[in-house]
């Protein structure tokens, strides 16, 4: 394994931030704080400059984020090549996924990879597309699942699963009775939105624009997780636009319920990202060609523009 204080090291340093390389790192904040004293310590310099909750390199830091990023570079070759030679799927494998997938759709992916190959980790870090896109692009992870319009130059894309979008209100609201309405009544309601960078976002306000250009929804609270939405709407504080994915539970219970539109079909598709074939350990080649195996959206693979 990469020595950890240059993983804290390279994290803290391209997050610009001690509190978010500990989510990456999944570790604590005074964690992140003790190990760069550590590496500072043995190298007698400061690596950081602090102005209350920024950080900035020193001189110094940068460049040692110069060599760090060298060292890690040689270790994932030299841990590739090793492992080529003997055949062994092992090791860590560090990948993203959008809240969606991440929470209603890859773990049970994730048990029935590591039933095949006990000897690899799995580590997914989970955030909006937009985050796990420069997670990509940063090092962090090496491959990702990722929402359209996908924003990732240079990089390679495989169509992995088909979701749909749907309108969700309270048992009792008013639409229920009729079960399905004309996307133009939507604006006339209080609306629960994602925060801006949700790919849930992105689709369903590229799809309202298309038939509704200029119109905006009536927004009259902004949350960061599907899981927060569906208890506002519960709470009768507005509808949402959510996927039918992570509704299902509670529209089978009955909490919820979906109206359906009858002029608009929101749709979107989600793909497997990564940088090239080459630059995949080969625990993470694995686990691309096992995902790619289960998708039924994956003909070919796409190359996204340079």
């Amino acid at each position: 394994m990469l020595d950890f204080n240059l993983r804290v090291f390279l994290a803290a340093a391209k997050m610009r931030s001690f509190t978010r390389a500990a989510e990456i790192l999944n570790i604590s904040q005074p964690a992140v704080t003790h190990q760069i004293k550590n590496l500072e310590t043995h190298l007698k310099t400061s690596l950081f400059r602090r102005t209350g909750n920024r950080i900035q390199l020193t001189e110094a830091g940068r460049v040692l984020l110069t060599y760090a990023e060298d060292i890690r570079q040689l270790y994932l070759r030299a841990s590739r090549d090793i492992l080529e030679k003997t055949g062994q799927v092992a090791g860590e494998i560090h990948f993203g996924a959008t809240h969606l997938l991440g929470k209603y759709y890859l773990p049970r992916m994730v048990g029935e990879f590591r039933k095949r190959y006990p000897d690899a980790s799995l580590s997914m870090l989970v955030a909006n597309s937009q985050e796990i896109v420069q997670y990509l692009r940063d090092g962090f992870i090496e491959l990702a699942v990722v929402s359209e319009p996908l924003h990732v130059r240079g990089m390679t894309a495989i169509p992995f699963y088909r979701d749909r979008l749907t309108v969700i209100v309270y048992p009792g609201h008013r639409w229920c009775d009729a079960g399905e309405i004309e996307t133009a009544d939507l604006f006339d309601e209080d609306f629960i939105a994602r925060e801006p960078g949700s790919g849930t976002r992105e689709v369903y306000t590229r799809f309202l624009e298309g038939v509704h250009k200029g119109r905006s929804l009536r927004t009259v609270m902004v949350f960061g997780s599907t899981e927060a939405i569906k208890t506002g709407v519960m709470g009768e504080m507005g509808f949402s636009i959510v996927s039918r994915l992570a509704c299902r539970l509670e529209t089978e219970q009955g909490l919820l319920r979906e109206i359906r539109l009858k002029d608009l079909d929101m749709k979107r598709d989600f793909h497997i990202v990564f940088r090239s074939a080459k630059h995949l350990s080969l625990p993470a080649l694995k686990f691309k060609d096992y995902l790619v195996k289960k998708s039924e959206l994956a003909p070919g693979v796409a190359p996204v523009s340079p």
